[in-house]
């Protein structure tokens, strides 16, 4: 009843904003063209918008451009300059916001004095040059619009190929089976940290992001052989990007809904002046969502704030100051009289305290050194501090709390980025850089180990540094042929263990609609630092001498360009992993790329392996009159070795994946200036795998005990979600309204995260992840 009051509401707020009209207006559009590598600004490119007579200008000296008089609602960008590849885009033109482009292009292989261009949208074209197969780009309007993504690109990567959701409560995701933690994250060109709320200590993933996506700007996502640049990860990369404020008027955005209130500002410092700043704030109790029926398990409350404040020097260099900042923290305290009887399991009657904070803020300078080359230098300090408490009462115990365990974690990282470009001519670039990151710890870690004993496993302060170095190399041999050759260099100095990583790949256009590439790199990856701080019985650290992870990867892609909105894609992959941490003796199952939350109690060995493999396809139909869909299927496998038995399933190897995302817009009202928009999201992927419990054992112990001797040999039933979004756009004359509702899991699918052991009753449970949670949000843009 309560779901049918929901919508029945939804429904009459969207109705009634139909109702307003108003007169025809026309809006301008600006920007800056770039030359995509050196970010020069290209002098004299046309910029014009298809099917409207005079609406076509240059670009300046600086590459700037400006066009008047358009209607409301998307239309086509195109760009061309000679001995550059031409430019299209898709735009939306909105009456709250001015629409400011930043529009970089390519230069072609060769110049001709004569060009016949023929205009093909690149929309999964990657933000960076350098980087071929398994990467692709997406928009911040891709983050709001799919069905479920609720402005979170790692919701929103869900519905590309390859990835996995592995908690709908949550926004972790498997890379081509691959553990969360193997999916790094960068932004403004520095490597940070978990930029997530409610993250654990050794994850990528948490409730919500911590980034907004009013700050974002078109970024890029890769699953695997990435370019030299990238290291210390071994699954994927995201390669954020911010957005610089309006530098021309003053504008505001407010929202709020179910999932709290946001405002952000961005404006010029003056009129003079082209720096501009932009500033977002957001806070959340989730008070709303737990009085529909959602439990949350307790009292949840989240806040961050961003910023970007963009300062060009007169002598053509420019400099920004950027910050990304998140605080959240979840209280459950449930009594006696809370405590279900039933449940029985020891896991489920507890009072906790659960803490996660993340901050990042940077300095960046970039500057054209020449006209072919780009110099970038960034300096950033960033802090995560996790910390968990919780206290279990059973039956076992009378009734009494006890501590289970708690953890108290701080990592302050100082971070130095260095990168040159040089574009030798239109055929050769060259990129080298280099990373260090300064990181400082202090970490407190005790668990209950036995019915007698509550043991302190860490308790360390100190600092360590991690040192990266790359050079590459990108090559188009002709306009068939491209090449990207590099390698990637790191040393932690913990223990002074050391890599070196070549990285390929190479392209071949088959003609103006196909391509393509194979692609190998290898790639590794620290321990979550927290793994290295273990104590053992006499004091020492038992992992301090613990290697990088190491991967193979090897791709191969085809893209097949349908027409100039819809493509057909497929990548097949193959991923071998070594120098796995794992367990020994009785603990010899063990290993890190299956291990959830918290980290092991027991010492660990660089003996493990890996496998991962599979297939992928894609067929995608760009946004293009009004409509858009991209449907997705993986099959793949994913296996790990311990040194004592044969190759055994990892946690996340769900075998496959298919899902549908599509959504259609309509152009409503009698001024024809509104629209309304409906996105579906359906997902079908394999169960992942959970260790058996043995119940005589647990039985014995009044504790829930897993039969380690058949690790991940029991598949979790098939994950199914359906989320549906519909959004409500209203364009007045100052200000631009969206009215929109996110029905996640509409189904009320109860997906399963596990099996537990009712010891009181006897009996195996599933843990069920997140029911339906309807998001409604109202936002303003003016």
């Amino acid at each position: 009843m309560n779901h049918i009051k929901f919508l029945f509401l939804a429904g009459c707020l969207i109705f009634s904003q139909s109702l307003f009209a108003q007169a025809d207006q026309l809006y301008n559009i600006r920007g800056t063209v770039k030359d995509e590598v050196t970010q020069q600004a290209l002098i004299g490119a046309l910029v014009y918008v298809v099917n409207y007579e005079n609406q076509s200008t240059i670009t300046d000296e600086n590459g700037d451009f400006r066009i008047e008089a358009l209607p409301l609602g998307r239309h086509s960008l195109q760009v061309s300059y000679l001995g550059y590849i031409a430019y299209v885009s898709n735009i939306e033109i909105k009456s709250g916001k001015e629409l400011v482009l930043n529009i970089a292009m390519k230069e072609e292989s060769k110049s001709l004095d004569e060009v016949v261009i023929t205009a093909r949208a690149e929309k999964s074209k990657p933000v960076n040059s350098l980087a071929y197969a398994s990467t692709r780009t997406f928009s911040v309007e891709e983050s709001s619009k799919f069905a479920g993504a609720v402005d979170d690109p790692a919701r929103m990567a869900q519905s590309f190929a390859g990835v996995v959701p592995t908690d709908d409560g949550s926004n972790y995701v498997s890379i081509r089976g691959n553990h969360p933690s193997a999916l790094l994250y960068r932004m403004e060109g520095i490597d940070i940290p978990n930029p997530n709320h409610f993250g654990d200590v050794a994850s990528s993933g948490g409730g919500v992001s911590v980034l907004s996506s009013q700050m974002m700007a078109n970024s890029d996502f890769s699953t695997g052989a990435f370019s030299a640049e990238y290291g210390n990860a071994l699954g994927g990369i995201f390669d954020l990007k911010l957005r610089k404020g309006n530098n021309n008027k003053t504008e505001y955005t407010l929202k709020a809904g179910f999932l709290g209130m946001e405002a952000a500002i961005e404006g010029p410092f003056s009129k003079k002046y082209k720096g501009s700043y932009l500033i977002n704030y957001r806070y959340s109790t989730l008070s709303l969502i737990d009085k529909l029926g959602v439990d949350l398990s307790g009292v949840i409350n989240y806040s961050d704030l961003s910023y970007h404040i963009n300062l060009p020097l007169n002598k053509g260099g420019h400099f920004s100051l950027f910050g990304l900042n998140g605080w959240s923290d979840q209280g459950i305290d449930e009594t006696l009289e809370d405590i279900d009887v039933e449940k029985g399991a020891l896991d489920h009657r507890f009072e906790g305290e659960f803490l996660s904070n993340m901050s990042v803020n940077g300095a960046k300078y970039t500057v054209s050194t020449n006209k072919n080359g780009f110099l970038s230098a960034i300096l950033a300090y960033s802090t995560t501090k996790n910390g968990y408490k919780e206290d279990v009462n059973t039956v076992f115990r009378d009734y009494t709390f006890f501590s289970k365990f708690n953890l108290d974690n701080k990592v302050n990282k100082l971070s130095g980025a260095l990168s040159f470009t040089q574009k030798i001519n239109p055929n050769l670039v060259l990129k080298s850089g280099a990373f260090y990151d300064k990181m400082g710890y202090q970490t407190t870690y005790n668990e209950y180990t036995n019915a007698n004993e509550f043991t302190n496993l860490i308790n360390n302060s100190d600092n360590t540094s991690l040192i990266r170095a790359y050079s590459q190399m990108q090559y188009r041999i002709n306009d068939k042929w491209s090449s990207n050759f590099g390698i990637h260099y790191a040393n932690f100095l913990l223990n002074n263990k050391q890599v070196i990583e070549p990285r390929g790949n190479i392209q071949y256009t088959i003609n103006p609609r196909s391509n393509i590439a194979l692609a190998y790199g290898r790639h590794s990856q620290v321990q979550p630092l927290i793994v290295y701080f273990l104590k053992g019985e006499d004091g020492s650290l038992v992992n301090k001498d613990l290697d990088f992870t190491k991967a193979n990867h090897l791709v191969l892609t085809y893209n097949f360009d349908i027409n100039t909105h819809t493509r057909i894609k497929s990548e097949l992959y193959y991923q071998h992993l070594t120098d796995v941490a794992v367990g020994q003796g009785e603990n010899s199952n063990f290993a890190m790329v299956n291990q959830q939350y918290f980290i092991p109690d027991f010492a660990l060995v660089n003996e493990g392996k890996g496998k991962n493999m599979g297939v992928e396809l894609t067929l995608e139909r760009f946004l293009h009159n009004n409509w858009y869909y991209i449907v997705t299927a993986s099959v793949f496998d994913a296996k790990y070795k311990p040194p004592t038995t044969d190759w055994l399933n990892t946690r996340y190897n769900a075998q496959y994946s298919s899902v549908i995302t599509l959504g259609k817009e309509w152009v409503v009202g009698k001024s024809k200036r509104n629209t309304l928009g409906f996105n579906i999201k359906n997902a079908i992927v394999g169960g992942q795998w959970d260790t058996p419990i043995d119940r005589a054992a647990s039985q014995l112990v009044k504790e829930e005990i897993r039969d380690e001797s058949k690790p991940f040999s029991v598949q979790l039933r098939d994950y199914y979600k359906l989320d549906i979004g519909i959004r409500y756009k209203r364009n007045k004359k100052k200000f631009t309204s969206t009215l929109s509702l996110d029905l996640m899991n509409a189904t009320n699918s109860r997906n399963v995260g596990g099996i537990t052991y009712d010891i009181q009753n006897d009996k195996m449970n599933e843990w069920t992840m997140m029911p339906f949670v309807p998001v409604l949000a109202y936002k303003i843009e003016f």
